[in-house]
């Protein structure tokens, strides 16, 4: 069922770089394909290394990126590049070119460099970079590397993507070191001292390896080495210890759950999809039952109360629902979209007092959430009230049952977003008592 979620999802899987390049350029504008693309790419992730490399500017990221990307394509790797860089005042887009950044290995075909610009997102990455992660995954990359912007201190977003996080310090960073401890070096799997054939290389390695044995004795372990990116010196080994580390601590970092406050991102997807409205048109994929089944078993643990509640859901797909379907259009329903491949219908105590009616609100609110937040686009109708009789004889209801809501599910690219409206004024909210 997923290959056909997305019509890109079988060349992205073959990986076919047009369809790689397409899924990146959906993600990165926010589509509204992203949803269903993220759905249907979601069984294929986990497979990659992803090595996070961050860093102060100068330090050298991308000149020891292009070296590795030459030490692991001689060893046989397939190799994915996502570089994040500052954004153009001017366009918006990337200040640097990926061609620019890794012409020696760039244009390799085990070879796919997408250089994203952070467009102001804070910690070092750009706001899609996760899900580019996520494409280049799903197409078979063995391995892919994330540059940071190389902002300093904040980079410790990288923590939350990469299995291996290297850090490069430029030789001299000498009394530097405590400035920047707490943030970006405590992250670090692999500590590298890049332009080793500096004077102060030697010496820099030496203040971090001291800086480590300062560290509590359950602390992970970290390894520091010298490189020399524009000769390979120690580009060698330094594979060696990220295949090291992958060994000992696995891949998929970025899909294990975190318990910690939601990103930015996350709130921006949350506000999207309570914006969405109807969608005019589907795609034949069908919802399943399972998929049906996980949404409404999220919204009943998000509504507090007994669990025994005064009202039902009658899940409809396939034939039942083209029968209700049909007796609604003979009864002079008028349906506003097509092709939606199942549909719930809401109903309730027709005493329902009025703790319960709030109940009710939250839960189909918890239910539209649910079905957007796995890429299935959630439409409510309040307006099957005139047809009960139909549906009550279609559906067998109960004596004391009325219809409250309906609403259709499935899969879609285009989804109407409400227009942004001013925020609610006096009449509406009142404040008191806040420190503003």
């Amino acid at each position: 069922m997923n290959e056909s979620l997305h019509p890109l999802i079988k060349p992205l899987l073959a990986g076919n770089r047009r369809a790689i390049a397409r899924a990146i350029t959906a993600f990165e504008a926010g589509a509204p394909e992203a949803a269903s693309l993220a759905t249907a790419i979601a069984p294929h992730l986990g497979r990659a290394h992803v090595i996070g490399i961050t860093g102060a500017p100068g330090a050298g990221k991308s000149t020891l990126i292009n070296a590795l990307l030459g030490e692991l394509l001689a060893r046989s790797k397939r190799v994915g590049v996502v570089a994040v860089d500052p954004s153009s005042p001017i366009s918006g887009g990337a200040v640097l070119g990926d061609r620019v950044r890794m012409a020696e290995h760039g244009s390799h075909e085990s070879v796919f460099v997408r250089s994203v610009a952070s467009r102001g997102h804070l910690g070092g990455l750009s706001r899609a970079t996760s899900r580019i992660v996520d494409v280049m995954d799903a197409a078979g990359f063995d391995t892919i590397i994330v540059e940071t912007v190389g902002a300093g201190q904040s980079e410790v977003e990288i923590a939350k993507i990469g299995d291996t996080r290297i850090v490069i310090c430029p030789p001299g960073l000498g009394d530097g070191i405590q400035a920047i401890k707490a943030g970006i070096l405590e992250i670090a799997d692999i500590l590298v001292v890049n332009k080793g054939d500096s004077p102060l290389a030697a010496r820099t390695a030496r203040d971090l390896q001291e800086m480590l044995h300062l560290r509590r004795a359950s602390a992970p372990k970290v390894a520091v080495l010298v490189t020399t990116a524009t000769t390979g010196e120690g580009v060698p080994a330094l594979v060696d210890k990220i295949a090291e580390h992958r060994g000992a601590t696995g891949v998929g970092t970025r899909l294990r759950p975190h318990a910690e406050a939601p990103s930015v991102d996350d709130v921006a997807a949350v506000d999207a999809a309570l914006r969405a409205r109807d969608a005019k048109q589907f795609h034949p994929t069908p919802v399943t039952q399972a998929t049906v089944a996980t949404i409404l078993a999220a919204a009943h643990r998000a509504v507090a109360g007994h669990a025994n509640r005064p009202w039902r859901i009658r899940a409809l797909a396939g034939e039942p629902l083209g029968r209700l379907l049909n007796l609604l259009v003979e009864a002079g329903f008028q349906p506003v979209s097509t092709g939606a491949t199942a549909a719930l219908i809401f109903t309730a105590d027709h005493q329902l007092d009025r703790g319960d009616w709030l109940e009710y609100g939250m839960f189909v609110l918890a239910v539209l959430a649910a079905a957007r937040a796995r890429g299935v686009e959630c439409s409510c109708r309040g307006d099957l009230a005139p047809y009960h009789e139909v549906v009550e004889t279609a559906l067998g209801l109960g004596a004391n049952e009325v219809v409250v809501f309906a609403a259709k599910l499935g899969y879609t690219d285009v989804v109407q977003r409400a227009a942004d409206s001013p925020e609610p004024g006096p009449e509406i909210v009142t404040f008191a008592g806040f420190d503003r």
